[in-house]
């Protein structure tokens, strides 16, 4: 009596996973992830970020990418001359 109790149990467990196997699967779908980058150089450092900014997420949005798909990895700027600051920032993107 306990072995037929005991088999039904595992049958309908082994069922109940067979039947979530398919959402796994599908939940582990492979996700397309890139890298952007962008450079400028501007008058103040802040307008530099924002450009170079502005500048990644436009290239990203060539490739089909939106803003909150993405996170920004680095964004800083550098003098290069009395007036004048090279921006540049970087983002990955995952869809």
């Amino acid at each position: 009596m306990n072995r037929t109790i005991a088999r039904a149990t595992g049958a309908a467990v082994l069922a109940g996973l067979m039947t979530l196997a398919p959402t796994v699967a599908s939940a582990a779908s492979v996700q397309e992830t890139r890298a952007f980058l962008g450079t400028t150089v501007e008058k103040t450092s802040a307008s530099a970020k924002r450009t170079a900014l502005q500048q990644a997420y436009d290239h990203a949005a060539v490739y089909g990418y939106t803003p909150d798909q993405c996170v920004t990895i680095h964004l800083y700027s550098v003098k290069i001359s009395f007036v004048m600051y090279r921006g540049e920032a970087g983002i990955h993107c995952t869809k």
